[in-house]
């Protein structure tokens, strides 16, 4: 297996991987965000009243998002073993 080969094999992974990650932060990131901002101009600081909403978020995402994450991961698992099949011959 040439370098070129397992650099566009590594390259393709981590893009997948970010492709999956990036809704859920996406949502985290958002919600923070936003209940950050309602607790500054409230003048509320609670530690539980910043977690619950990016858990929410993140939830509400990975239930939205599941099916396209699996669509995600089934389409790089099957190109992953087409490659291997490919190189073993």
């Amino acid at each position: 297996m040439s370098t070129t080969a397992i650099v566009t094999a590594v390259r393709e992974m981590l893009i997948v991987s970010l492709m999956l990650v990036s809704p859920f932060l996406l949502a985290a990131v958002v919600s923070g965000f936003v209940t950050g901002l309602l607790q500054a101009s409230t003048r509320i600081n609670d530690l539980t009243l910043s977690f619950v909403p990016r858990f929410v978020a993140v939830l509400l995402a990975m239930y939205f998002g599941a099916s396209w994450a699996a669509g995600q991961m089934i389409g790089y698992i099957e190109r992953s073993t087409m490659a291997i099949r490919a190189f073993l011959g």
